[in-house]
């Protein structure tokens, strides 16, 4: 397909490497300072570049927006408005209610919008969900998984500034709450959220602590200030699945409940890993879809409701917040 990016920051050349890696052209970038959106394209051979999203109508067959999260809905209701498909890079919207906004506009305009949640296509993942589905881990009784980097404190950058949603839990910790979903196939029951909140108002780190239905629990941390690793862990009664790098898996092993090694699977990326949701999202266009079975809206507004519900219970709050209660 002919893709347009909205946006150019550290996470799009990623994208423009897969994209090509598997034979998609990327023919147009928009962004909001025209002089970096041309550096940008000059830089990785990009035809066309401006600062209106209204430039990519009618030039692209799809668009992937990697804008701050907090630009997220408007950029990708005003694609979808005009016919052009949408990959929005998450979190989708900043809260359930923008999201739901999204998934709307969407479905009125009859136009595909998916959420870039690339973990949940990963090969490693389906071989994960294949094996809990098996009863190869029984029953499923705690998570852990814990993603963190130490990053240098600029309260006007993406990551720290309140105005761009930024802080750990909708950068990173959304990686945690994915893999524990994928492990209990539900959504917690009961949750206790604890943030260390930075100067500028965002969470530096917060760790989670979620109850489900089968009555399994999770213990889930992210951090932009602190080394976490970036490890995960499903423990069932059977056994225990050991799942490194997991937001970018391409291993993982089964563990008997004695340590024991049982299966080991690899499947190394073919180009970076984001060329599974690339490859999924021209799957659904070709065969008319609106949305993605692997990654659904309800799922989407699922997900952004309980960061709703985790970032209330840690008193994290962004201008966007007062906005959804007016």
């Amino acid at each position: 397909m002919r893709w347009g990016i909205v946006g150019h920051g550290g996470i799009a050349p990623t994208f423009i490497e897969a994209a090509r890696g598997i034979g998609h052209d990327v023919v147009a970038v928009a962004g909001r300072d025209p002089a970096r959106a041309t550096s940008f394209a000059t830089k990785h051979s990009i035809g066309s570049s401006g600062c209106d999203v209204s430039e990519l109508v009618g030039e692209v067959e799809a668009a992937y927006v990697c804008t701050p999260h907090s630009s997220h809905r408007d950029v990708s209701i005003a694609l979808l408005n005009a016919g052009v498909p949408v990959l929005c890079e998450k979190p989708m919207g900043v809260g359930a209610d923008q999201v739901r906004q999204m998934v709307e506009v969407a479905r009125s305009a009859g136009v595909f919008l998916m959420e870039a949640m690339w973990t949940r296509h990963l090969p490693v993942m389906a071989t994960c969900r294949s094996w809990i589905q098996q009863g190869l881990l029984g029953e499923i009784q705690t998570v852990e998984a814990a993603f963190g980097f130490k990053a240098p404190y600029d309260p006007t950058s993406r990551l720290w500034a309140p105005e761009f949603a930024g802080g750990s839990l909708l950068d990173i910790g959304i990686y945690t709450l994915v893999i524990t979903e994928l492990a209990f196939q539900s959504l917690p029951v009961s949750l206790d959220a604890e943030a260390e909140i930075s100067p500028s108002g965002v969470d530096a780190s917060i760790s989670v602590t979620a109850r489900y239905p089968s009555g399994g629990s999770a213990a889930l941390r992210s951090a932009i200030n602190a080394d976490l690793g970036r490890n995960a862990s499903i423990t069932g009664s059977k056994g225990r699945v050991d799942i490194p790098e997991f937001w970018r898996a391409e291993k993982m092993t089964l563990l008997s409940p004695t340590g024991e090694k049982v299966d080991e699977v690899h499947h190394p990326h073919r180009v970076n890993g984001f060329e599974y949701q690339i490859a999924e999202m021209a799957r659904c266009l070709d065969a008319g879809l609106m949305e993605c079975p692997t990654v659904p809206w309800a799922w989407s507004v699922a997900l952004a409701a309980l960061m709703d519900e985790i970032r209330s219970r840690a008193g994290i709050v962004y201008p966007s917040d007062k906005e959804a209660r007016s």
